[in-house]
């Protein structure tokens, strides 16, 4: 997962360096705030939404095939149902073929595991038009729907689909007064949060459903790559510090 997050995360370092430069540039010139970041942040918020979706894909394929050995009963009841490879079952990593994944091989749905801590703007819950945001919680169908827009948002960008309906969802998507998808710096943070979160409780899940017994590890690794910030406060971060090995305070 360090590798798969690398370039999501390469992305959202470059965003946080370019806004730090227009406050200062701003403020050099006498004016207050960060001001109104420019359109390239927007193509680079959604950039990292994109990267961190095709991490969702690689991460399942592998926890998915890490876990058909440990499991008798984990055969695919025809070459229909592949895992991995052009025929792979999460090539789109919606909730719907994700939970699909699971029940196939292990009759596991992960959906009453998933609770994400996001951060939303008032104006996505519509108390305002504040820039501020503050923490909420989707939890099961909702964590779905959250998962669910994130994947829509990787669909429209990379396949300009104008058939399709753009998603709106709050912490990781809205629309503009044109129906256009708005992706927020807000937004591109909480795409890599939920991926790291969606990790940690899907696979305790998994374990959990098949019996496995053992223990986690927090390495150096996940550390340098900023996991901490990622996962602090968040229902996640509970379980690894809970249950991991080595883990911090989250």
């Amino acid at each position: 997962m360090i590798d798969y997050l690398g370039d999501a995360q390469r992305l959202h370092d470059v965003i946080q360096e370019r806004l730090q430069q227009t406050t200062a540039d701003r403020r050099a010139q006498g004016k207050p705030g960060g001001g109104q970041p420019g359109k390239q942040h927007s193509s680079l918020n959604r950039a990292v939404v994109v990267a961190a979706v095709g991490a969702l894909e690689a991460f399942n394929e592998d926890l998915a095939l890490t876990a058909q050995p440990l499991d008798p009963q984990a055969t695919p009841p025809s070459p229909w149902y592949q895992i991995d490879g052009r025929q792979g079952m999460v090539q789109t990593p919606s909730p719907y073929n994700l939970r699909k994944l699971y029940w196939t091989f292990f009759r596991y749905d992960p959906t009453p595991d998933w609770e994400w801590s996001v951060e939303v703007a008032p104006s996505e819950l519509g108390q305002g038009s504040t820039w501020r945001v503050g923490t909420t919680t989707y939890q099961g169908v909702d964590a779905s729907s959250f998962l669910d827009a994130m994947v829509k948002v990787r669909h429209g960008f990379a396949h300009q689909d104008k058939a399709q309906k753009p998603p709106a969802y709050a912490g990781i998507v809205t629309l503009t007064p044109a129906a256009k998808i708005s992706i927020h710096s807000h937004h591109a943070r909480n795409a890599l949060s939920v991926l790291l979160q969606f990790a940690v409780l899907t696979t305790h899940g998994l374990a959990d459903q098949l019996s496995i017994s053992g223990q986690l590890r927090w390495s150096a690794k996940m550390a340098a790559a900023g996991w901490e910030g990622l996962l602090r406060s968040t229902p996640a971060g509970t379980v690894v510090t809970k249950n991991w090995r080595n883990a911090p305070q989250l």
